[in-house]
């Protein structure tokens, strides 16, 4: 007997009725380090990362010291040669990940549980003896400089470099972008000291998934009791805002076949009673592929494959942005798009079955991304580092069950103000 299926019918979707997100164990080694394990004992594929609190490029003590200590910490060691440290890591089918962020940094270990007594021993290595030799570092400088000459052509990365800049100012940590002068000016010297001040015996926290037991956390306590955890000290940071006046910014860059385009404002901070809300709001507007600027700039107008909008929160500040790319004779046809929808928005109740597909939408991606014990580790990960708790979650799913088209517009009245937006051209005039 076979099934028909009316493929012009919709599946029947289901609210979720509730959530109940699952907490990782909580060890602690003997020199009081905290490590959260979401053990999985059907996944042999361990992950192990070491994050560090001031690691982050905020912390940097001048421009690239922090983000590449981060990405050379896993070259080579007092102990090993870089060919010597990458020969025993694929030995045992093991890789490591590095990861340096505005505002924390973190090396993964992922190995199979079964070699972890001999991968684990290398993650403690590079955390603890990684000694930034000259050539490395040339090498590395060289091969960054090169990426950056060819990337600083491209309209996107100059846009994203400069955009952060507007909405915070210059001298905002979250403001400031490196230029190529900067790669000159790194010393091993300089990465010693920032690994020996983060890495070797800053503040940091253990997060583990896969198959990881009692067993194994006696192998990690072992390892990394050893390690000094001490709140690194830094000068004091200024985080005042000082955005320009001018609301409408172009760079030109001659030759280009696009035009970068970027729009948005300083957003709201997760502790905020609007946050949720104009979280989902920057979905109608552009978080998903159905979304009104994807459904006129994308499907109706042609003038892009893509175009998005985020609310992206840093520890600090947040930023609400528009991103696109388009032709350059399109690009102010863009921006008067983008604002037409913006205004819809402000102007026009969604609509019920609009409401219906988006909040359907949000509740299977949200579902889906507690899905596994990888996808735990990085939700658990990101409530600890921003000091927040679960009812982060709780409060975001709820907003996503009860928010109403009333709500919304309110919301987008209150926030998309024609003046408050920043706007960055980069490309073609």
């Amino acid at each position: 007997m076979t099934i028909e299926l009316d493929r012009h019918i919709a599946p029947k979707t289901n609210s979720i009725k509730s959530v109940e997100i699952p907490m990782p164990k909580r060890y602690e080694l003997s020199n009081g380090t905290e490590v959260f394990v979401f053990n999985n004992e059907n996944q042999n594929i361990v992950k192990v990362e070491v994050v560090f609190d001031k690691g982050g490029t905020v912390y940097s003590p001048k421009p690239l010291v922090a983000s590449i200590t981060n990405a050379m910490i896993t070259e080579s060691t007092s102990n090993f040669t870089s060919a010597e440290l990458a020969g025993k890591i694929d030995y045992y089918g093991a890789s490591f990940e590095t990861k340096a962020t505005r505002d924390y940094s973190s090396v993964s270990l992922y190995s199979l549980n079964k070699h972890l007594s001999k991968t684990l021993p290398l993650l403690q290595e590079v955390i603890k003896f990684a000694d930034y030799k000259k050539e490395e570092l040339d090498v590395h400088i060289s091969r960054k400089k090169q990426e950056f000459m060819v990337n600083s052509q491209k309209v996107d990365f100059v846009a994203r470099q400069h955009f952060t800049q507007l909405l915070f100012g210059e001298n905002h940590p979250y403001g400031k972008f490196s230029v190529i002068e900067d790669f000159d000016l790194v010393s091993s010297e300089d990465l010693i000291a920032f690994h020996k001040q983060v890495y070797a015996q800053g503040k940091h926290k253990i997060y583990i998934a896969g198959n990881f037991g009692d067993a194994e956390f006696i192998l990690l306590d072992d390892l990394f009791s050893s390690m000094k955890n001490m709140d690194s000290q830094f000068k004091a940071i200024d985080w005042s805002i000082n955005q320009k006046e001018e609301k409408y910014t172009f760079i030109a860059k001659e030759g280009a076949v696009q035009n970068a385009i970027r729009m948005g404002f300083v957003g709201l901070k997760r502790d905020h009673e609007d946050y949720n809300g104009l979280r989902i709001l920057t979905i109608f507007l552009g978080g998903y592929f159905g979304s009104r600027l994807m459904s006129n700039i994308r499907e109706d107008k042609g003038y892009t494959y893509g175009i998005g909008a985020a609310h992206s929160p840093f520890k600090e500040e947040s930023v609400f942005f528009i991103a696109t790319e388009v032709k350059s004779e399109v690009a102010q046809d863009t921006i008067f798009e983008i604002n037409k929808e913006i205004e819809r928005l402000k102007d026009e109740q969604i609509s019920t079955e609009e409401l219906i597909t988006v909040v359907n939408y949000l509740q299977g991606s949200f579902q889906r991304q507690f899905d596994g014990s990888f996808a735990l580790l990085e939700k658990f990960k990101n409530i600890e580092i921003n000091n927040i708790d679960y009812n982060y979650y709780y409060d975001y799913i709820n907003a996503v069950k009860t928010i109403d088209v009333a709500e919304l517009q309110k919301l987008a009245r209150k926030y998309f103000e024609k003046d408050k937006f920043y706007i960055l051209n980069v490309g073609n005039q």
